[in-house]
């Protein structure tokens, strides 16, 4: 088994070095995942909402009324859109690198803002607007950088850290909640929120060991800076001169041939369909239901019957940062196209399950049907981290062309945000009216990514994103994109980054550059 495991593709090219770089720079993620379930499982207390809500004669207990849920959650996401519209402009104009540290600086002001809510809800709201302004923008340069840094086996893995580090945020806040849950004064929330601070801080105690992005250092025309680079990130050996040769060429190439500098060139031609794909699988990624799992699921096992819905969200949470760490392996080894597909299968399979089942009402169901219930909802989140919970960052990161890369992203990012807003705003209301029947709606829209998948989703395993440029420009139907063969410079730089190329190879492509030179 541990041969088979040192011949994988993650074991030979995941060094130490873009191990720590993949972990840190995901960081961002992580905020994102805490203050989602911290705010999801505090809605659920009584203490919470003794401070901040009002009382509920039919629910004999202290609640946070449907209104304040509604704008508590969503207008958290709307600062997510505001981080995400000005992502493109930082990214571009400050680097990669730097933009990590706006992030942690949006993220910083926001948690202390939360954290002093003593008393004002409001107050929190806004706190976790500025949060989510910080985590819009980690949303776009995280996986921008990541896919930018990563050899062509390892992307999938490497870009699935964005997902791991947001899973691991949302089981870390929901055991402090968790452990919290008994304490009945203000300390219990403050402790919960100033957890946080180890995101923001991560980052700029990191910051000085991480790299800027080569391909931005080549966008830029910084080529010594860029060989720096890539010899630090793959090792002293590695020809990173080549490189940086064959990124050059292909970056003169698009420029001549195939100009974008707008974010209308992504409506143009074949950036149209490159952005269709890239938004798409964020929205359908909210549509299926991860932002009732996030936020609403504490309520939802409330109205269930459950004493203590918080050890089940526990429960919950632990099963997908599991599946999210199996996920590190799958995506570059089956692929992006069956992963989604049959993860969207089950996904619907589990959240009709849920919504048959409590169709009628909640309290005609025995105390069997509901911990049913709560089996398929954390099958649910497994199949998510397996499939759709991080195979969005990956498609994000990958999908743009480097000339339109971070308008891309905002776009994807300002497509799953949008989504989620209303969701946000609507579910609460949903929920009361029509109970478990919520999750029919959310199955349905998993049949829906099916559907889009299997039209639309092009499989980008093993690709270099110079090879995704060729395979677009040349409008090579979806179906086909696994077994094209690519020629041109992408190829080449593919071939290099995976250290296939043997040496007859290595000096026909040299030859090539210095005649293109």
């Amino acid at each position: 088994m541990f041969g088979s495991i040192k011949q994988s593709a993650l074991y030979q090219e995941l060094s130490p070095r873009l191990a720590f770089i993949g972990c840190f720079v995901s960081l961002g993620a992580m905020g994102f995942g805490f203050d989602n379930s911290w705010w999801g499982g505090a809605l659920g207390l009584s203490p919470f909402g003794q401070k901040y809500g009002s009382w509920d004669p039919a629910e004999n207990d202290y609640s946070i009324p449907p209104e304040k849920q509604s704008a508590g959650t969503g207008t958290g996401s709307a600062g997510i859109i505001v981080g995400c519209l000005i992502a493109p402009w930082l990214c571009e104009n400050l680097g990669r690198r730097p933009t990590l540290l706006v992030m942690a600086g949006l993220l910083t002001v926001g948690i202390v803002l939360e954290a002093t809510a003593v008393t004002s809800f409001w107050q929190l709201v806004v706190g976790r607007i500025v949060v989510y302004s910080g985590i819009g923008l980690a949303s776009n340069v995280v996986p921008m950088y990541q896919s930018e840094c990563a050899p062509a086996k390892i992307r999938g893995a490497f870009l699935t850290a964005y997902s791991f580090w947001n899973t691991f945020g949302s089981f870390l806040a929901t055991l402090v909640v968790f452990l919290c849950q008994n304490l009945k004064n203000q300390w219990a929330y403050l402790t919960v929120i100033l957890c946080q601070l180890m995101v923001p801080m991560g980052i700029v105690l990191s910051y000085s060991f991480l790299p800027e992005s080569p391909r931005y250092l080549v966008y830029r025309g910084r080529y010594a800076a860029a060989e720096a680079v890539i010899k630090d990130l793959y090792g002293p050996n590695y020809n990173a001169t080549e490189e940086v040769q064959l990124l050059q060429l292909q970056v003169e190439e698009q420029r001549e041939y195939h100009k974008a500098t707008s974010i209308l060139d992504c409506f143009r031609g074949t950036n149209l369909r490159r952005t269709i794909v890239a938004a798409g699988v964020q929205i359908l990624q909210q549509a299926q239901g991860v932002s009732f799992i996030n936020n609403f699921i504490v309520t939802f096992m409330k109205q269930l019957g459950f004493a203590d819905p918080l050890q089940y969200n526990v429960i919950l949470i632990a099963c997908g940062l599991v599946a999210n760490v199996i996920s590190f392996y799958t995506f570059d080894k089956i692929g992006r196209r069956i992963s989604m597909f049959f993860g969207a299968f089950l996904m619907a399979a589990m959240m009709v399950g849920v919504g048959g089942t409590t169709a009628n009402g909640y309290e005609s169901l025995s105390p069997m049907t509901q911990k049913g219930c709560v089996a398929m909802l954390v099958l649910w989140y497994i199949f998510f981290n397996l499939s759709w919970g991080p195979g969005v960052w990956i498609l994000g990161g990958e999908i743009g062309t480097g000339q339109l890369r971070e308008r891309t992203l905002l776009l994807s990012s300002l497509g799953s945000f949008m989504t989620s807003v209303p969701i946000n705003f609507v579910n609460p209301y949903v929920q009361a009216a029509i109970g478990g029947r919520t999750a029919i709606i959310y199955g349905s829209f998993s049949v829906a990514a099916m559907v889009f998948v299997y039209f639309f989703l092009p499989e980008t395993k093993d690709r270099s994103l110079e090879e995704l440029d060729e395979m677009f420009q040349q409008k090579v139907p979806t179906k086909e994109f696994k077994n094209y063969a690519c020629t041109g410079l992408g190829a080449q730089i593919r071939q290099l980054e995976n250290k296939e190329d043997e040496s007859g190879m290595k000096s026909k492509q040299i030859e090539h550059v210095e005649a293109a030179l």
